[in-house]
C-alpha cells in the first residue's frame, strides 16, 4: 500500500476499515458463540475440573498431565514465573469466548520509533473476563498478583488445550473462511494464544504515513487499514479447489 500522506483519503480508508472490521468482528463472534459448546474443558479434563462429574479416568489423567507440563515449562518462565502448582481441581471462572485486539509492535526503519500495531481483521481468542490488554499490564505490573497472572495464565492454557486437540473445530472455522492459528505473542513469553482471522487481508502504509499520523494524533499506535482493493482480492479457498479439481479433466 504505497501512498503518499493525505489526511482526508487516510480518514476516509480509517472510517472504511473500522465498518469493514466491525463486521467481520460481529460474524467471527457469532460463530464462536454457535460453536462455544465445542470448546469442552470438561471433555479432556473431567474430575480435574471444579464442580464437574466424574469421566473416563484415563484419558482425562492423561489431558490433565499434558496441561500440567505446559503450565509447568511456561508458567514457570518468564515473564510469568509463578511459583504456584496447578491447583486440582481448575477452577474456571468462564469458558465463555471473547475476541480480543491483536497487537503487535513495528519499528519504524528510519527514526527507530516503536508503533504498537492493531489488527483490524485478525483477533485473540479468550474467555471472558481474561481481557488480552488486563493480561499485559498485569505481566508488567511489579506489584502484580501472583494469583490473578495465575488465574490469566490457567485460562489461556486451558484455551488453547482444547482448541489445539480439537481438529474438527479447527476444520469447521476454517471451512466458514474464519481460521483458527496458533502463535506466540511479544510479552507473553511462550504462552501460545489461539488467533482467529477473517478472509480479508489489512496492510500498512508506507512508514512516513505511519509516522505522520502518529505525529498528529500525539501516540504511537496505528492500525492495519482495509479498503476496496482489499475486499476484491478476497481468496475463496473452495472456488480454488473447484477449479483445480476439474482443470485437466
Amino acid at each position: 500500500m504505497t501512498q503518499t500522506f493525505d489526511v482526508e483519503a487516510l480518514i476516509k480508508l480509517r472510517s472504511q476499515t473500522r465498518a469493514i472490521s466491525d463486521e467481520l468482528k460481529v460474524q467471527a463472534a457469532d460463530y464462536l458463540s454457535t460453536l462455544a459448546l465445542l470448546i469442552r474443558p470438561q471433555a479432556f479434563f473431567g474430575e480435574y475440573l471444579q464442580g464437574a462429574q466424574r469421566s473416563s479416568g484415563r484419558e482425562t489423567q492423561h489431558h490433565f498431565k499434558e496441561l500440567k507440563e505446559l503450565y509447568d515449562r511456561i508458567g514457570s518462565a518468564a515473564p510469568f514465573q509463578l511459583v504456584n502448582e496447578l491447583e486440582v481441581p481448575l477452577n474456571l471462572i468462564s469458558t465463555t469466548p471473547e475476541l480480543f485486539p491483536l497487537e503487535y509492535d513495528k519499528v519504524l526503519s528510519q527514526s527507530g520509533q516503536v508503533i504498537r500495531i492493531t489488527s483490524p481483521v485478525r483477533w485473540v481468542i479468550g474467555f471472558s473476563s481474561f481481557d488480552l490488554a488486563r493480561f499485559r499490564t498485569v505481566i508488567k505490573d511489579p506489584n502484580r498478583s501472583s494469583a490473578e497472572l495465575y488465574r490469566f495464565v490457567v485460562h489461556y492454557l486451558v484455551l488453547f488445550y482444547c482448541l489445539s486437540k480439537s481438529p474438527g473445530l479447527s476444520r469447521l472455522l476454517d471451512g466458514l473462511r474464519f481460521p483458527v492459528s496458533f502463535e506466540r505473542l511479544k510479552d507473553f513469553g511462550d504462552l501460545p494464544f489461539c488467533v482467529i482471522s477473517s478472509p480479508v487481508r489489512a496492510q500498512l502504509p508506507d512508514e512516513a504515513v505511519i509516522r505522520s499520523s502518529t505525529q498528529i494524533a500525539g501516540n504511537s499506535s496505528f492500525e492495519e487499514l482495509v479498503g476496496h482493493d482489499n475486499i476484491l482480492q478476497m481468496n475463496d479457498e473452495i472456488r480454488q479447489r473447484l477449479l483445480l479439481t476439474i482443470e485437466g479433466m
